[in-house]
C-alpha cells in the first residue's frame, strides 16, 4: 500500500470509527466537528493525533502546491514509514482508551473484595 493511500485509509477508519463510538452526533458533522465531540474523552496526546491524522489524511487525498509539513513528513521516505504506522495505529489506541481499558478496569473492580472499595 502506498503512503498516500495508507495516510487516506487511517482518517476514513478513524471517521468509521468515530460515528460507531459517536452515534449521538449529528449525521452530517464533518470529521473535525466529530472530533471536537471527543477531545474531553481522550487524553491531550490522543486528541491531537486524531488531528493529526484528520490533517495528514486529508492532504494526502487532496494535493495542493504547497502541502502542509505533516504532509510531506508521512509521504516522505525518510520519516513517511513509522509515521504512517502511527497514523493507523491511533484507530487502535482511539478503540483502546475508550472502550477496551474502561471494561477491563470495570471487570477488575467488580471482583474486587469489597472492603477494598472507596
Amino acid at each position: 500500500m502506498s503512503r498516500r493511500a495508507g495516510a487516506a485509509l487511517a482518517r476514513a477508519t478513524l471517521e468509521r470509527l468515530i460515528k460507531v463510538i459517536d452515534p449521538d452526533a449529528p449525521k452530517r458533522a464533518k470529521l473535525e466537528k466529530r472530533i471536537d465531540r471527543l477531545r474531553l474523552k481522550v487524553s491531550t496526546s490522543l486528541g491531537r493525533m486524531l488531528d493529526v491524522v484528520r490533517a495528514a489524511g486529508n492532504g494526502a487525498l487532496h494535493v495542493d502546491d504547497q502541502p502542509d509539513d505533516v504532509v510531506i513528513m508521512v509521504l516522505g521516505d525518510t520519516e513517511g514509514p513509522a509515521l504512517l504506522e502511527l497514523l493507523l495505529q491511533t484507530a487502535n489506541d482511539l478503540v483502546d482508551e475508550l472502550i477496551t481499558r474502561p471494561k477491563t478496569i470495570e471487570d477488575l473492580w467488580n471482583k474486587l473484595p469489597e472492603r477494598f472499595k472507596k
